[in-house]
């Protein structure tokens, strides 16, 4: 079997924006897979790439479209009677691209080597909805990653791989300061002066804006993801893959550096201060495991689940600095509250299977699953919606002599969450300042975890889209 060098050219695009989520295009999407010998298996699980016989290149273009509706309610501070607001929308894109080529290694093909240049769809927050400010502005976060996999075959039955990618992420936090209740009942609080009347709660003329534009290094150890799998046999057409997913580096926090650009409230004049930017975010492991079986007809059965510690993200830990801060009264350091759990994911479905190259040139594949929330219902706010959802994909490959185009697609469920009693609590800062800080007390508890700010009862809608399409190239 003759062999090429490949030979890449690739323009990966994208906004500022890595989810805390798999990417939904890969693992439980039609023909991907951590049994799937496929070159999204580079870093699902790369003992898959080993079974096969060809060399091939691969490029794909994704891409993830969610739909948002939130209504937040309005908290009366003397009363607590809460009054619906206005019903949100908002719809955020963000694209994607991969391009990889898989090489088997000698006659024996005992080893497989596989190239990646990937971005997945970033994870994008809710933009230019000033009513959720206090929350989001919009933003989000995005990998770029360079990595090489090998699968060594141990035995006929036992493949085991390791992927290393070097990961480079983008982090950009867009959101508003509510001052006057950053200052309680005090000073420059919620009774000062606001246009003419007091402040209250999220008055415009004291709403102070941030923009945090953050990376992490370009060429760092601490950029680095190891991707470890196994793949075996467990009888005549029948696979089990296992992967693990380190966070990058093998670190607890990851930091990102850049700056900060925050645009003073009205009733402060307004004006810019720059300033130097430091986030730290513990960023998650996760874990997959899929069963591959032939079932008659010529069908595959794909059952597949994953663990992902997103656990490890409670927060943004934002800190700030400028020689002109301390003057400006802008805070040195806040958190921005996410307060996830650990969410696990299960799929199943089947794929027509191409026996004869020659004949079997058209396939169709589908999958159905469930994934559980990721955050309880009280920590749902404008930045982050992920309770229990459903997730259906489908998928279509044409085989046109040695070029295969796959396209799949998948939507992702959210059914509509009813947040009473929040986390997020403005009257929890009141308190807690009023205190005089005393952290043993809950509403302190809340303000040091970063949920002091304006409320987020109400009500939240998400429906999330994911495409890929793919063109592999095989070499005969």
């Amino acid at each position: 079997m003759s062999r090429v060098a490949p030979v890449l050219v690739c323009c990966l695009y994208g906004i500022a924006s890595a989810s805390p989520r798999t990417d939904p295009t890969s693992g439980r999407s039609v023909f991907t897979g951590a049994t799937m010998p496929a070159a999204t298996s580079i870093d699902l699980d790369p003992a898959a790439i080993g079974p096969g016989q060809f060399d091939y290149a691969y490029i794909a273009a994704t891409g993830v479209y969610d739909h948002y509706g939130v209504r937040l309610d309005n908290v009366d501070l003397a009363t607590g009677a809460i009054t619906a607001g206005d019903p949100l929308h908002d719809n955020e894109i963000s694209p994607g691209g991969m391009l990889a080529y898989v090489w088997h290694i000698g006659t024996d093909q005992r080893a497989t080597l596989g190239f990646e240049l990937r971005s997945a769809p970033g994870e994008t927050f809710i933009a230019n909805r000033t009513g959720l400010g206090y929350h989001t502005l919009g933003g989000g976060q995005r990998n770029y990653e360079v990595g090489v996999g090998t699968s060594l075959r141990i035995i006929d039955s036992l493949y085991v791989g390791v992927s290393l990618n070097s990961e480079t992420s983008y982090l950009h936090l867009h959101y508003a300061r509510d001052t006057a209740l950053e200052n309680g009942n005090g000073a420059n609080g919620l009774q000062s002066d606001c246009g003419g009347a007091p402040c209250g709660i999220g008055n415009a003329q004291a709403s102070e804006d941030y923009e945090v534009n953050v990376r992490t290094p370009i060429l760092s150890t601490s950029n680095l993801v190891a991707n470890l799998g196994i793949l075996v046999t467990l009888g005549k057409d029948v696979f089990l893959g296992i992967a693990y997913h380190a966070p990058p580096g093998l670190e607890t926090v990851t930091e990102f550096d850049g700056t900060v650009d925050v645009r003073r409230s009205p009733r402060d004049g307004g004006n810019l201060v720059h300033g130097a930017a430091t986030v730290f975010l513990s960023q998650p492991a996760s874990a997959v495991a899929e069963l591959r079986a032939r079932l008659p007809s010529a069908l595959d059965l794909h059952v597949g689940g994953r663990w992902e510690d997103l656990s490890r993200i409670q927060a943004y830990d934002v800190r700030t600095y400028g020689s002109t801060f301390s003057s400006a009264n802008i805070p040195e350091w806040q958190l921005r509250a996410r307060g996830l759990h650990d969410a696990f994911s299960l799929w199943a479905g089947v794929e027509q299977v191409e026996l004869d190259r020659s004949h079997d040139w058209l396939r169709f594949g589908g999958r159905i699953g469930v994934e559980t929330s990721s955050l309880r219902d009280q920590e749902t706010s404008p930045l982050t919606i992920s309770p229990r959802s459903y997730t259906a994909d489908v998928g279509v490959q044409l085989r046109l002599g040695p070029l295969l185009l796959q396209g799949t697609y998948g939507v992702q469920y959210f059914p509509t969450v009813n947040v009473a009693n929040s986390s997020f609590d403005p009257r929890a800062r009141v308190g807690c300042i009023a205190s005089g800080y005393d952290y043993s007390t809950a509403a302190c508890e809340g303000v040091r975890d970063g949920y002091g700010i304006a409320s987020a009862d109400g009500q939240y809608d998400r429906v999330e889209h994911a495409v890929r399409i793919a063109l592999i190239l095989q070499r005969l």
